[in-house]
């Protein structure tokens, strides 16, 4: 018995897709969002003829409207009476009063009065829209952001110029959504979004949480630094310099402890932060040595008081007036008023000469020659003269000329005087008394010697004078060549 072979069909080949099918497709892919666009059309169109497009919506539509712009000219037509009324009221009003409020009100009144008067007029349509039974929300939402812009434009005014588009954008933003009564909605999206951290969800909510916690502390951190540095200074029997380590050590204090309430308010722990603090301290301290050392030296000169506001120091090229001295570096006020701000290291490590630590008596020494021929104690005489007729320089102790040396040319002498204010520069001072004594050598013949060479031609000997002259284009000869 023979089994029956199972015969295969043959198997058509596939056709490959032609660019002509590809085109196809697209074409039919096309039609079909087509369809779909002009089906929504329809739809939404259809919906409009229901529910808006009806004769009693087109009236009450008419009829908001109305109410808006007749909100809009009952303000424009007001304003003008309303100003005069203000500015009697305003005029009226005790003087000091009035000047702060005169201060206030073109800010106020300026861009706010119109728009104040258009909101009255919204509302108060709406009011009576809603008291009849008409539909109101275009009257809400039109008052809704009239009020929105109103406060815009008050508050941001008083932003800095950087900060006032993004905030307008901002408030505009959010007031479009509540005129519109979605923010709840959106707002709830927005903080469904975030980054997991510590139990909770760094969201809009929590960033605008932070800022706001931050900007509370630290405006009252830096509210009462500034009253307890003003009572510090008023202290009478602390000395300048501890003054000014108090209120460092007070600003300081405050602005750490405002942010450590806003890391609380916000959540965040504490305890976590110790081996976070631990390691950041390591990094501060290779990577900003300077920076402690400024603020460390800065501790040790307000404790020692070796320099102190109003102190008259010189270090290396730079003399002055100590004005400030603070945690990192000192300011020091040159004669030519030149602003120095030196590194309180520098002032630690470095040779500084303060010219008042102890006491602001400076003496002061200025050399001088005199010709051999002139009579040295008239000359000391005048010198002391000189100097005791400037106001600056103090009778007790006395000033004095001592002869310091006999030179080959001249007898070098000195005048030795004091002052007290060595604030007011030291190189004035002894250049006036110069003058001085310049006017009255002069006046009592007393001669200042020249610099001169005196070459002597003795009888028997023999001078040879030889003139040479350079002819004209003749090069000079190279005499290593």
């Amino acid at each position: 018995m023979t089994t029956p072979v199972p015969v295969t069909p043959p198997t058509t080949p596939t056709p490959e897709a032609s660019p002509s099918s590809d085109n196809a497709a697209a074409s039919e892919a096309g039609n079909d969002i087509a369809l779909r666009a002009q089906a929504v059309m329809t739809d939404a169109w259809t919906w409009l003829q229901q529910h808006v497009l009806t004769p009693e919506n087109l009236i009450a539509i008419g009829i908001q409207l109305a109410v808006i712009v007749a909100a809009i000219l009952i303000g424009r037509m007001l304003s003008p009476t309303v100003r005069r009324w203000i500015n009697f009221g305003v005029s009226k009003l005790p003087q000091q009063i009035r000047e702060k409020v005169e201060q206030l009100s073109p800010l106020i009144l300026g861009p706010g009065l119109r728009p104040a008067l258009w909101i009255g007029c919204l509302w108060i349509g709406a009011t009576a829209l809603q008291g009849a039974g008409q539909p109101y929300i275009l009257v809400r939402i039109a008052a809704s952001l009239t009020t929105a812009w109103l406060v815009i434009k008050l508050v941001t005014q008083f932003l800095p110029a950087d900060l006032q588009k993004p905030a307008r954008w901002v408030a505009w933003g959010v007031a479009v959504l509540n005129a519109m009564g979605i923010l709840d909605d959106v707002w709830h999206w927005v903080n469904t979004k975030g980054v997991p951290f510590n139990e909770r969800l760094i969201n809009l909510e929590f960033i605008l949480q932070a800022v706001l916690m931050a900007a509370i502390f630290l405006f009252g951190a830096q509210w009462l630094s500034k009253r307890l540095k003003a009572r510090v200074e008023t202290l009478p029997k602390v000395e300048p310099s501890l003054r000014i380590l108090l209120s460092n050590a007070i600003q300081i204090g405050l602005f750490i402890a405002a942010a450590f309430l806003t890391m609380t308010s916000i959540g965040i722990p504490l305890g976590g932060l110790a081996v976070f603090g631990g390691a950041l301290g390591v990094g501060l301290g290779f990577g900003m040595q300077q920076i402690v050392a400024n603020f460390i030296s800065g501790v040790i000169l307000l404790t020692d008081r070796s320099i102190k506001p109003h102190d008259v120091i010189e270090v290396d090229d730079t003399y002055g007036e100590v004005k400030s001295l603070g945690l990192r570096y000192a300011s020091v006020i040159t004669r030519d008023g030149k602003e120095h701000l030196i590194p309180n290291e520098q002032l630690v490590t470095n040779k500084v000469v303060n010219w008042s630590y102890s006491d602001n008596l400076v003496r002061i020494k200025r050399r001088f020659l005199v010709e051999y021929e002139s009579d040295l104690r008239l000359a000391a005489r005048l010198c002391i003269e000189a100097c005791q007729e400037n106001d600056r320089v103090e009778q007790t102790p006395e000033p004095k000329c001592l002869l310091m040396e006999f030179t080959e040319d001249a007898v070098e002498m000195e005048a030795r005087f004091w002052i007290r204010d060595p604030q007011n520069g030291i190189n004035n001072i002894g250049s006036a008394v110069m003058f001085a004594m310049w006017d009255k050598f002069k006046e009592h013949g007393i001669d200042l010697p020249l610099g001169q060479d005196e070459i002597r031609i003795l009888g028997d000997s023999q001078l040879n004078v030889k003139l040479v002259r350079d002819k004209p284009g003749k090069k000079e000869e190279n005499p290593s060549g």
